[in-house]
């Protein structure tokens, strides 16, 4: 099996949101709000959509771009939800 062009921006993607997404759910599960993410953690998670958008281009694939996209645009509503309440 050969792995695509360009993996290792598809495996910083894949680690950085799974990462991301698995510990806001560890924090959830264990009854723990955890607050809004700090800084590093948002930093993450911006670097694996960045690195998503990065590698849907170079793979010309707009609906891994959409993807990547739409993934953005939800965290900062739900970024800008809990900084108002």
């Amino acid at each position: 099996m050969r792995l695509p062009a360009y993996w290792w921006l598809l495996a910083m993607t894949v680690l950085g949101q799974g990462g991301f997404f698995a510990r806001r759910a560890i924090l959830r599960l264990r009854r723990d709000a955890g607050g809004s993410p700090g800084r590093a953690e948002t930093a993450v998670l911006a670097a694996s959509c960045l690195a998503g958008l990065a590698y849907g281009a170079v793979q010309s694939d707009p609906v891994f771009v959409v993807g990547q996209a739409c993934l953005m645009i939800l965290y900062y509503r739900m970024r800008r939800e809990n900084d108002d309440g």
